[in-house]
């Protein structure tokens, strides 16, 4: 489908684009994406190639510029805010497309029919769900398992001699039943917390001031460890879309799995930096810990999966799931014997723009 005879003066009005021998032209008829030039000054489309009829068959042989911005949100905004990416349902379709400012008055309007990409994800995702579950239900049953039994075994010897214990003895053993209810405590504390903010409420946030607060509460507790922390913070401030509250918990998270790696060594210390880049916001957290090995690598966000004698290993799990809930990621990178990285990916407030000055590092006792 070719929308519209497109004349030289067409040709002449998307110059930079499409050269006027129509290579380029000819190229964007033939791929297998739906392609649409679009001039939204003058509210008229100048090219689309017949994979976008193939799409979308819905828009006709030659649809108005008012019926294409009527199917893709944001055509009107793009020419302000730069690129736009999106989806839309459609019927049974599930349509992916972006939306680039070009040649300075145009844009540019990238579609493909992503369903049965979005529909293996869901499967994948599925897939992975039910082996989270299997790990969950294995280890709840591990963890809530071995303190009843512990219970079980230390009530019982206490009961049958009840009359022949001293006082000291059956506080003993009054003791470890605290003790194990304790661990089983904490391991339901943890299963609500994977499960308190099923619901994260994403505004524009100031990053600076949100670290600035962190590291004010995180100070004492690290002092007390002799752990040194450092912080890196960008001149200006960042507006960034995030929970305060969820990614306060997921950055406690990382930072008590960083302190607990600097037990025992030399110069602990731990680092957080933030800084705008692009579209996103990084928020890195590094230790000079002990570090982890390749296949301590590939089990870190499996639940109940850990080293820690204390621990249950749902910290980096529920971590995960709060920053995907705030349409961020989580990359971690480790070597044995030198320490660990932590990069957070946020999603920066749209009309933020993030300074390019390099940052400055600014050491305290804990506070930046």
């Amino acid at each position: 489908m070719i929308i519209r005879n497109h004349t030289h003066s067409d040709e002449s009005a998307v110059s930079g684009t499409v050269e006027k021998d129509w290579t380029y032209a000819e190229v964007l008829r033939n791929l297998d994406m739906g392609i649409l030039i679009l001039d939204p000054q003058q509210r008229r489309m100048l090219f689309a190639n017949p994979a976008l009829g193939k799409i979308l068959p819905d828009l006709g042989d030659a649809p108005s510029f008012n019926t294409v911005a009527g199917f893709f949100p944001g055509i009107d905004d793009a020419s302000r805010h730069g690129a736009k990416p999106g989806t839309i349902n459609h019927g049974r379709q599930i349509l992916g497309y972006t939306i680039y400012p070009v040649a300075e008055k145009h844009l540019c309007l990238l579609v493909r029919d992503i369903t049965r990409k979005t529909r293996l994800e869901s499967i994948a995702q599925a897939v992975n769900t039910m082996d989270n579950l299997g790990f969950i239900f294995s280890g709840i049953r591990h963890e809530i398992g071995n303190p009843l039994n512990s219970i079980k075994m230390t009530a019982s010897v206490l009961r049958k001699n009840l009359d022949h214990f001293s006082r000291e003895n059956i506080t003993e053993y009054i003791d470890r039943i605290y003790h194990e209810i304790l661990r089983m405590e904490y391991l339901l504390k943890s299963l609500k917390s994977f499960s308190m903010f099923e619901k994260v409420d994403n505004r524009p946030q100031p990053l600076k001031e949100f670290i600035v607060h962190f590291s004010s509460l995180i100070r004492r507790d690290l002092e007390a460890k002799n752990i040194r922390l450092l912080t890196v913070l960008p001149p200006k401030e960042i507006l960034v879309l995030m929970d305060p509250q969820a990614l306060h918990h997921a950055l406690l998270n990382i930072v008590t799995n960083a302190a607990d790696a600097l037990a025992g060594r030399p110069s602990p210390c731990i680092r957080i930096e933030a800084q705008g880049n692009g579209s996103l916001a990084w928020l890195t957290v590094e230790d000079n810990g002990c570090g982890m090995n390749e296949e301590q690598l590939t089990q870190l966000f499996q639940p109940f999966c850990t080293s820690k004698p204390e621990g249950n290993g749902l910290g980096l799990v529920i971590t995960q799931k709060l920053l995907a809930k705030m349409n961020g990621s989580l990359e971690i990178t480790s070597r044995e014997g030198i320490g660990t990285r932590a990069v957070i990916a946020l999603p920066l407030h749209d009309r933020n723009e993030p300074s390019t000055l390099p940052a400055h590092d600014m050491e305290t006792s804990g506070l930046t």
